[in-house]
């Protein structure tokens, strides 16, 4: 656990990580626990130095209660609060005659993620998870192309350190900003599996949902470049081979850009009668995910674009086949008993579900989960140190 105390005297590192402001992000959530996690993983000798922190707004403050123990402090700040860190920020930019040390009420040395100017009170560091809106805009308004590329020209030109989550998003991010290249830094993350995941019975979890003995799981929100389109198609080009395939989605069901997606994806289930193979829950709790993704025959995940899956850093913490489309991030990941597809053949995909349904048992396998037991926490702790050496390389 991170030491509780902060003493300046004693020189403690004050790093405060920031929570996404979006709660149906569950991506963007588990990153910030997950890293919190991290850190708390590592022996006391490579943390007592540290004053570990997190701030979100207030609204948002049950987002904190999975980790608060794990955590020095938690600000959890009124929209007043907010404001007024903000003047200070822009003061810090702008007006070099204020003294920095003022414009720093929480005594920060590190913030995580943030995105200031090139003048600030304390050192961050910038997060770009990917550069989706590069590959595919035609997902996005070109108002929402142009504040994409704004914050992150703002990010190249400011930030002590871009932290990027995948060998190609830093790729990406170097080839549209090649001043950044010293100090962009690779970062994967890793899911924290807490030990307590294992001791449910998952069929107890199956049965809550009335769910049958084989089915695939799709963990994803249900936003366009998730492409869960490939999944309906695949499972008609099944039915018509007479193959009976249930899939189970989990996760959000409303996308900002394309707020018709979902309605159009129930349409065309109901159109090709599949209402049956394809059975979507929504968000439900993440223990329940985690049970029913122990269940399942395979986990799938058909993006057209990731940073880096969470999806399959928890499929592979858990022993679970995964059956992946081909984008260049699923590679470098590369899970444990991996299945790759090309994107958009749903043929493919298709075939890969059959073959999987054919060769593959429901529930827990006790040598795989044990294996990716053992793993995960090797996994998690390089994930911490990865992040405190980044940290100390730039403060």
């Amino acid at each position: 656990m991170v030491n509780k105390s902060l003493n300046k005297s004693q020189d403690k590192l004050h790093i405060c990580l920031n929570m996404v402001h979006d709660p149906t992000w569950l991506g963007g959530v588990l990153y910030i626990q997950n890293l919190i996690r991290a850190i708390a993983q590592l022996p006391t000798q490579e943390t007592e130095h540290i004053h570990l922190s997190l701030a979100l707004f207030k609204r948002n403050e049950q987002l904190a209660e999975p980790v608060k123990d794990l955590i020095s402090q938690v600000y959890a700040g009124v929209v007043a609060e907010y404001v007024y860190l903000k003047a200070c920020k822009l003061l810090a930019e702008y007006a070099s005659f204020v003294p920095l040390k003022i414009l720093n009420p929480r005594s920060y040395d590190f913030v995580y993620p943030d995105l200031l100017g090139a003048r600030s009170a304390y050192k961050w560091g910038a997060w770009v998870a990917d550069l989706q809106h590069c590959h595919l805009p035609h997902l996005f308004s070109q108002k929402q192309l142009d504040a994409r590329n704004a914050e992150l020209k703002r990010m190249a030109d400011n930030a002590p350190v871009i932290v990027v989550s995948s060998e190609m998003a830093g790729n990406d991010f170097c080839d549209h900003y090649p001043s950044a290249r010293d100090r962009t830094m690779v970062m994967h993350f890793a899911s924290f599996v807490d030990p307590q995941w294992y001791e449910p019975d998952p069929q107890i979890t199956q049965a809550k949902y009335q769910l049958p003995d084989r089915f695939f799981l799709v963990s994803n929100q249900f936003w366009k470049h998730k492409d869960h389109g490939i999944i309906i198609d695949a499972l008609a080009i099944l039915k018509q081979r007479h193959i009976d395939v249930t899939i189970i989605c989990t996760g959000t069901l409303s996308d900002y850009r394309n707020p018709d997606y979902f309605n159009q994806l129930l349409a065309k289930v109901e159109r090709l009668e599949l209402k049956q193979q394809f059975i979507v829950l929504g968000s439900i709790p993440r223990n329940d995910q985690v049970q029913l993704m122990r269940r399942c025959l395979a986990v799938i995940q058909p993006s057209l674009f990731e940073g880096w899956s969470s999806v399959i850093e928890d499929a592979r913490s858990l022993g679970k086949p995964v059956i992946a489309s081909d984008f260049p991030v699923h590679f470098e990941q590369n899970p444990p008993n991996s299945y790759f597809f090309e994107r958009s053949n749903p043929e493919e995909l298709a075939e890969l579900i059959a073959q999987a349904l054919s060769n593959l048992e429901a529930g827990v396998n006790p040598r795989l989960e044990s294996l990716a037991r053992q793993d995960n926490q090797e996994r998690v702790k390089a994930y911490g140190r990865r992040f405190l050496e980044i940290v100390h390389h730039v403060v």
